[in-house]
């Protein structure tokens, strides 16, 4: 039986991507932070055996390591990456919210690392080996304002390109992927999203049942098309780098 791990599943599009897995016939492991209420506490109480919720709090170094620890021995086949903090006040240069900024860092960035570090091991030891991380184009192609989310998420980009190069010999996959726009509670005062989230989950599933170690270190767009993870500058000159340099 393969074993899927969703964060921030208690709402929006991780609550559907525990829906569809479970439909799939998979385990789900389903990360909230506090109580357990609404169609996730639902969803629980109809498959007992099957959905297993787990508390994490992005914003606690504790509550991840826990996670991790808890989780020790116990092969996860696809760890998808998808709670964040979003949303927030369109701010304006020079009045920048720090407070809430470094909220977005620690949420969005630090927190995936460190979640990736602690389950490292049980990816590896599962039939999928794939890490799953929900980015955003806001990331590549901001606009002015949500300065500490669009920062964080282009950062995120390189957590994923790191644990990539980390894990590749290890035979697992990581790549990270635009969700597309999607009608939740965080996108609802910006007008109607095209798409549902049920919708989008189901397009990014099919792009993770096709991944492979050869996908790793990839950026996807929901309907499967590929982007840089991260830009590279590639002139053959690398001005600044020693003659003797290894990387």
């Amino acid at each position: 039986m393969s074993t899927v791990l969703v964060t921030g599943a208690n709402r929006g599009l991780g609550l559907a991507f525990a829906q569809a897995y479970l439909r799939a016939g998979w385990d789900v492991l389903a990360t909230i932070r506090g109580t357990l209420t609404g169609p996730l506490a639902k969803l629980a109480e109809a498959n007992p055996d099957r959905l297993q919720i787990r508390q994490l709090d992005l914003d606690n170094s504790a509550s991840i390591d826990a996670l991790g620890a808890g989780l020790h021995g116990i092969a996860v086949d696809v760890f998808i990456s998808n709670a964040a903090l979003t949303g927030g006040e369109i701010g304006t240069f020079g009045q920048t919210d720090y407070e809430r900024f470094e909220k977005c860092l620690r949420a969005n960035t630090i927190a995936p690392l460190r979640l990736a570090e602690r389950l490292a091991d049980s990816v590896m030891i599962s039939d999928r080996k794939i890490m799953f991380f929900l980015g955003s184009r806001l990331g590549a192609f901001p606009f002015f304002g949500y300065a500490g989310y669009m920062v964080s998420k282009s950062a995120l980009n390189q957590v994923a390109m790191q644990a990539a190069l980390a894990l590749r010999e290890c035979g697992v996959c990581v790549v990270a992927a635009h969700p597309g726009w999607v009608g939740t509670g965080a996108t609802a005062a910006h007008g109607a999203a095209p798409l549902t989230p049920a919708q989008s989950a189901a397009m990014l599933m099919t792009i993770i049942d096709g991944l492979t170690i050869d996908s790793t270190g990839k950026f996807f767009d929901p309907d499967g098309s590929e982007l840089p993870l991260v830009t590279q500058q590639k002139e053959p000159k690398f001005y600044g780098k020693p003659s003797n340099a290894t990387r």
